[in-house]
């Protein structure tokens, strides 16, 4: 079975080349006066891989799927419920990111909160969605108020 697992976790699947995502900008650069920072929060389901998988694996794509889309991560705890499922949070520089599984109905959730456009939260979803078999993946972008400060011209 592990090995199915990792046969449908190595192939692309092609319902989600039909996967539209509404282009968003990206920088490399940091935090600019003008940007605010975004919640991401996701429902990934129908994720035929996500019971094959052991909870370390799971919170190992997860912490890639980060990596990838241009997190750096800081630090990860992760419990693993008897039976039912695994919680991970990622402490990461732009700051945080959670991931829920429940593996009984198929079903992930994700919440990515980002102080920077830098991280692209949404390429992490997407992609850990086609890394376990997501029959669908929603995905919600939640604008959040900025706690930095705003830099008067001239300042450093």
């Amino acid at each position: 079975m592990q090995e199915q697992c990792r046969d449908l976790v190595a192939r692309r699947l092609s319902r989600f080349e039909q996967w539209t995502v509404t282009e968003v900008g990206y920088s490399d650069g940091t935090v600019a006066a003008n940007v605010s920072p975004a919640s991401f929060t996701a429902d990934l389901s129908g994720c035929a891989a996500l019971s094959a998988l052991a909870a370390d694996e799971i919170a190992d794509l997860f912490i890639a799927a980060l990596g990838r889309a241009g997190a750096t991560i800081v630090d990860t705890v992760s419990h693993a419920f008897p039976t039912a499922g695994l919680t991970c949070v990622v402490i990461l520089r732009e700051s945080h990111a959670v991931l829920h599984t429940w593996p009984e109905t198929g079903m992930v959730n994700i919440d990515i909160f980002s102080c920077t456009p830098r991280l692209r939260s949404v390429d992490a979803i997407t992609a850990l969605g086609r890394t376990l078999g997501a029959a669908r993946v929603s995905i919600q972008e939640i604008p959040r108020a900025s706690g930095h400060r705003r830099r008067s011209v001239g300042s450093t």
